[in-house]
C-alpha cells in the first residue's frame, strides 16, 4: 500500500487484498444479523452525521464516489476521507495531528503506533459490550480465525483497536529464479539445498548468464537474504521460542551463521552492491517490483508479496503478479520458475510466512469518546460491509457491470478496461481498500476461482517452511527502545555483510542489543507470553 500501481494490465481484484491471492476454505462465520442501519436523511429527517475517515487508498476519493454515496445514504452519514501518501504517513498524519485534526477511523499500521496513539489521547477504546452489540458479524468472523486475536488488540484489559486478519497465512513469500538463466549456466533443476542455492549465486555472477558477454549480472540482492536467514531456522526481525521463552531472532546463533554466509557471498561479488540502498532491489516505482529481477539484474527474488509474482491464469483473465507482468515485459524471453526456500544444513527452511494474525488495526479518534453515536455509527457501518457479502462486494470491487463485471468463469470478478490494474481509479470511486481496508476470507472465496489456491498452495505452500512473529502485541517499552534496536541491527548486519565488520562482532552487537533495551523487551515479551499459557 506504500505507492500507487503504475502498471497498466488486468489485474484480479483479489490482488488489492493485504497480504495474497489464494482462496480460503468457505470454514469462515456464517452471517449474523447486523444491527439495522439508520435511515436516510430523508426519512429520518436528521442531519448527517460527519465522519472523517482514513484508510490510506490509493488516491483521493472523489466527493461524489458511488461507493461512498452508497454508505453516505444507507447509514445517513456524510464521510470526509482523507488521503495522505501512505509513504509519508509519519510526516503528514503528524503535522494533521500537531495541528489539532484528528481522524474519527483510521488505519493504523502497528501494535506499537496502537499504543502510542492511545496513550497519548490521539485514539480511544471500546468495550466487550460494544463490540458483540455493535460488530457482531466481524466478531464472528476474528473468532473463526482465532479468538484470541482480540487479546492482541486489547491495552490494560480494554480494546484500543480492531485487528485484521490474514486469509493466507499459511502462504510463504515466492521464491523466484530466472529459470532461463539456470539452463544457461548448466543447472537442470531449481536450487533445493543452500549450497545448491550458492552455486547458482556464483554462476550467476561468472557465467554470463544473459548471454550478453558482458559480467553484469548478479545471483541476488536484499529479499533473497530472507530466504538464507531461514535456511538457519531464523528471521532476525521477529520474536521466536525458544525452551518455552521468547527470544528476538536477530541475536541467536543461528543469525550469525547466516551472517557469516552473506559475508562471504558479498565479498565474492555475487551480491548486488546496491542491496544495502533504502528499497533494496526496487529501485523506483511500485513498491513491490524488483526492478533489478525485472531488468535482468538478479537471478533470484523474494521481494514483495507471494501474489506479485503468481503466473498468468487465462482461466479468470488474469496475465499475472507485477514481477511476472513486467519480466516477460522487459524481456519477453525470460523464463521464470519457482521453487521452495533453500534448505540449510540442519534441514531447515523457509521465510517470511504471516500467520494469520494480522499486524494492522483500525483505531478510532478521541472525538468518538464523548460521541458514542459517531463511534456506533463506524462500528455499524465496519460490520456491515464485513459481514454483508453484497456490501463488502460493492465495497472492494464497485458496482458490477458498471465498474467491474464476472469472468468467464462465473466466479472471479475483474474490472473493466477503466479501472483494471489502476488503483487510483478504483480509489476514486471509493472502492479497493477505502471502506474494506482488511481480509474478508469467507467473502474472497467467493469470487475467486478454485484455480488460484491450486496455484497458490503449489508455488507457495510448504510444509514446514516459514517463519512468523511469535510476538503478537505491541511491548509497554517498544516505543521507548525498538526503533534504536533495529537500527542498530540494520547498521550491523550490513557491516558485517559488507565486510566493514568481522563476524566476531556480532557477539558485541548482542550485548550492545540487550543493554540498550534488549533485555527489557525480552521481559516484557515473556510477560505477555506467560499471560497466554
Amino acid at each position: 500500500m506504500r505507492r500507487k500501481w503504475k502498471q497498466k494490465w488486468m489485474l484480479l481484484f483479489t490482488l488489492s487484498l493485504s497480504l495474497s491471492l489464494a482462496a480460503c476454505g468457505s470454514s469462515g462465520p456464517k452471517e449474523a444479523k447486523s444491527p439495522e442501519p439508520q435511515t436516510n436523511q430523508k426519512e429520518s429527517g436528521k442531519e448527517p452525521l460527519n465522519i472523517e475517515w482514513l484508510t490510506y487508498q490509493y488516491g483521493p476519493v472523489d466527493d461524489d464516489a458511488p461507493n461512498k454515496k452508497f454508505l453516505e445514504d444507507k447509514f445517513n452519514v456524510k464521510f470526509n476521507i482523507w488521503y495522505l501518501d501512505v509513504t509519508k504517513r509519519e510526516e503528514l498524519l503528524g503535522a494533521k495531528l500537531a495541528g489539532g485534526q484528528v481522524p474519527d477511523f483510521m488505519t493504523v499500521y502497528s501494535g506499537a503506533d496502537l499504543q502510542k496513539f492511545f496513550k497519548s489521547g490521539v485514539t480511544t477504546g471500546f468495550t466487550q459490550e460494544e463490540l458483540e452489540q455493535y460488530m457482531p458479524n466481524y466478531k464472528k468472523l476474528v473468532d473463526s480465525i482465532d479468538p484470541k486475536i482480540w487479546n492482541y488488540a486489547k491495552f490494560n484489559g480494554q480494546y484500543i483497536g480492531i485487528p485484521s486478519i490474514n486469509g493466507d497465512g499459511e502462504y510463504s513469500l515466492a521464491t523466484a529464479w530466472r529459470k532461463d538463466w539456470l539452463d544457461k549456466v548448466g543447472i537442470s533443476k531449481i536450487p533445493e539445498t543452500l549450497d545448491e542455492f550458492e552455486e547458482a549465486m556464483y554462476k550467476f555472477r561468472n557465467n554470463d548468464p544473459d548471454g550478453n558477454g558482458k559480467k553484469d549480472t548478479y545471483g541476488m540482492s536484499r529479499s533473497a537474504m530472507t530466504s538464507i536467514y531461514g535456511a538457519y531456522g531464523v528471521y532476525p526481525e521477529f520474536w521466536t521460542e525458544r525452551d518455552g521463552k521468547l527470544v528476538w531472532g536477530g541475536i541467536l546463533p543461528e543469525t550469525k551463521q547466516a551472517l557469516e554466509r552473506l559475508a562471504k557471498w558479498k565479498k565474492d561479488d555475487v551480491i548486488s552492491p546496491e542491496w544495502v540502498l533504502e528499497n533494496g532491489e526496487n529501485t523506483g516505482g511500485y513498491w513491490a517490483t524488483s526492478n533489478d529481477f525485472v531488468n535482468g539484474k538478479i537471478g533470484v527474488s523474494n521481494h514483495g508479496m507471494n501474489y506479485h509474482w503468481t503466473p498468468p491464469i487465462p482461466e479468470i483473465k488474469s496475465d499475472g503478479g507485477v514481477n511476472y507482468v513486467e519480466t516477460k515485459k522487459a524481456n519477453p524471453k525470460a523464463e521464470i520458475g519457482f521453487g521452495k526456500p533453500p534448505v540449510g544444513p540442519d534441514g531447515k527452511f523457509g521465510n517470511i510466512t504471516p500467520g494469520y494474525v494480522g499486524s494492522t488495526y483500525m483505531a478510532f479518534g478521541k472525538k468518538t469518546a464523548d460521541n458514542p453515536e459517531l463511534k456506533h455509527t463506524i462500528m455499524k457501518i465496519w460490520d456491515e460491509v464485513y459481514g454483508n457479502f453484497d456490501v463488502w462486494q460493492r465495497m472492494k470491487y464497485g458496482e458490477l457491470g458498471v465498474q467491474s463485471e464476472k469472468a468467464e468463469d462465473g466466479i472471479t470478478i475483474v474490472w473493466k478496461e477503466e479501472y483494471a490494474g489502476k488503483n487510483d481509479m478504483q480509489a476514486k470511486i471509493g472502492a479497493n481498500i477505502t471502506f474494506a481496508p482488511f481480509d474478508q476470507p469467507e467473502f474472497r472465496a467467493r469470487v475467486t476461482n478454485p484455480k488460484l489456491k491450486e496455484i497458490n498452495s503449489k508455488l507457495y505452500k510448504f510444509e514446514g517452511a516459514g517463519y512468523e512473529n511469535a510476538l503478537k502485541t505491541a511491548l509497554p517499552s517498544e516505543g521507548q527502545y525498538m526503533n534504536s534496536l533495529v537500527q542498530l541491527q540494520k547498521e550491523t548486519f550490513a557491516a558485517i555483510i559488507n565486510g566493514e565488520k568481522t563476524i566476531d562482532q556480532f557477539d558485541a552487537f548482542v550485548e550492545a542489543w540487550k543493554q540498550s533495551g534488549g533485555d527489557k523487551l525480552t521481559e516484557e515479551a515473556n510477560q505477555w507470553y506467560e499471560s497466554l499459557k
